[in-house]
């Protein structure tokens, strides 16, 4: 039974998952820093393990030992309760190396996959933490950026950044993302991975030995076995710098589960035959009935995001790595994974039916300079311009939302369309903009951009490229979550016909 259904007997405990992390802080105890928590669970939206697929073969025989070496370097989370953004980075980091990429060269933002699993994803927007599924989600539906584009900051953001983060919980989202990226970013190369999946941990051999490369997992956090410095059981300095997670014993359980946390990495091997000495909650050696230490044996090898002054600093596969007992993973972890990258990129597709953006270059169909002497943006003929000043408030929280019309009486073929919106408004994020056409509507903008205040864009509509010019253009601005307000001030259409 995996433990996740224990959480129906502990309701009455405090649920958090903490990303406990160190830093690279040159002190000489390994239990200094402050390793914070954060609100959320790791494991959340994972499935029972004994559901998902055996992925085994029934004559499948692996080695006793196995590493996969696709690795980029071990990082530090500094101060910020964000483990599963550390390992998610991680694991996309190993999907390109093994695609070909320069380990030099495959170093992505924790900083942007951050901000965008919040504000893209829009998933735990209001916690410092959240999950490997989630986050890997967001780089296969929206991608991430170097970490030239917006590096990492190490503190996470207080008063003294924004009155509004002065502490507490449900803070508004900036104050986990550390605020918006820069300008630039929006014009950065997206890096994006095939889709996700769940899976068993049963499986992971297969897929460690078959893929080469790793698995996320996300697990409920039991101090005294990772020694950690907020356990209340001793704790044990050679394990630490071992980098040796071991299984909980029963009052470590207890005492942890009181103070319910979680911990998220990357797993990147096995050793069956290593062996650590089992202790109990005084930090004693188990003993069997010949008064002979008891031992655990096998153990996972793990990229950790503590940096690489203090755990796993004796690790044979470097600092920062560590072991992590079979059976722990069994029972409490959770895995999931995601397909190796293609380095080749892809071609935009200039006259597609929708405004994605094929080549993540940031610029979609016509609008893409790739596109230039496709036919389909061939613009020629007459050029219009078309605007409107309706300065409508828009319904807050309210499906109906706000439209607008602008009727046109001149006639021709829809040979380019580009629309224009200013709108103020507190939260862009909450905004579905929809232009219709006769029998077309087009989504240009769909709840993207997060708690940046107002949307003051324009946006190529190649969609109706081909349509009559002639009759009614409605843009419609619903806002799709509640407190933040704003309005449609102005919207413009600049189109070229035949």
């Amino acid at each position: 039974m995996r433990v996740r259904l224990l959480t129906v007997a502990l309701m009455s405990l405090p649920l958090f998952a903490a990303c406990a992390d160190g830093g690279e802080d040159g002190l000489a105890s390994p239990y200094d820093d402050d390793y914070p928590v954060s609100e959320d669970n790791v494991n959340n939206g994972a499935p029972d393990n004994d559901s998902l697929p055996d992925d085994n073969k029934a004559d499948a025989v692996y080695p006793a030992q196995f590493k996969i070496t696709d690795q980029s370097p071990v990082k530090s989370q500094g101060s910020r309760g964000v483990c599963s953004i550390f390992a998610s980075t991680a694991l996309v980091e190993n999907l390109y190396i093994k695609a070909g990429m320069p380990v030099a060269e495959a170093d992505f933002s924790e900083q942007y996959l951050q901000w965008a699993a919040k504000n893209l994803q829009r998933a735990f927007p209001n916690t410092d933490g959240s999950s490997s599924d989630a986050n890997l989600k967001t780089v296969a539906n929206h991608g991430t950026v170097k970490e030239a584009d917006w590096a990492y900051e190490s503190q996470p953001w207080s008063a003294t950044n924004d009155p509004a983060c002065s502490g507490g919980e449900n803070l508004p989202t900036k104050c986990y993302t550390n605020g918006e990226p820069p300008a630039s970013v929006a014009a950065a190369k997206k890096w994006k991975v095939p889709a996700t999946r769940w899976i068993n941990t049963n499986s992971m051999k297969a897929h460690l030995s078959t893929k080469k490369t790793g698995v996320n997992v996300g697990f409920t956090f039991f101090y005294q076995s990772w020694n950690h410095r907020r356990s209340t059981l001793p704790i044990n300095d050679a394990l630490w710098r071992k980098g040796v997670v071991t299984y909980p014993n029963e009052q470590d359980k207890t005492v942890s589960l009181a103070s319910r946390a979680g911990h998220a990495i990357q797993i990147i091997g096995w050793d069956d035959n290593l062996e650590f000495e089992m202790r109990d909650g005084e930090g004693k050696p188990v003993l069997d009935a010949q008064g002979n230490p008891k031992k655990e044996k096998g153990f996972w090898l793990f990229k950790n995001s503590w940096g690489t002054a203090s755990f796993g600093i004796e690790n044979p596969a470097g600092p920062g790595y560590g072991w992590l007992s079979y059976k722990y993973v069994q029972e409490y972890g959770s895995a999931v994974t995601a397909e190796i990258p293609s380095l080749t990129a892809p071609r935009e597709v200039c006259d597609d039916t929708t405004s994605k953006d094929e080549d993540g270059d940031g610029q979609a169909n016509c609008s893409d300079a790739d596109c230039s002497m496709h036919p389909s943006c061939q613009s020629g003929g007459t050029a219009h311009n078309y605007t409107a000043t309706p300065a409508a408030a828009i319904p807050d929280n309210n499906p109906t939302g706000v439209s607008n019309t602008i009727t046109v009486t001149d006639t021709g073929t829809i040979s380019d369309v580009k629309l224009t919106v200013d709108i103020t408004h507190t939260y862009r994020g909450d905004l579905k903009v929809t232009l219709t056409k006769g029998a077309d509507s087009v989504v240009v903008h769909n709840a993207t951009g997060g708690s940046a205040d107002n949307l003051k864009q324009t946006f190529p509509v190649p969609a109706l490229v081909g349509k009559a010019l002639a009759g009614g253009w409605t843009l419609k601005v619903v806002d799709t979550a509640s407190q933040d307000v704003g309005k449609l001030n102005a919207w413009s259409l600049e189109v070229a016909s035949r």
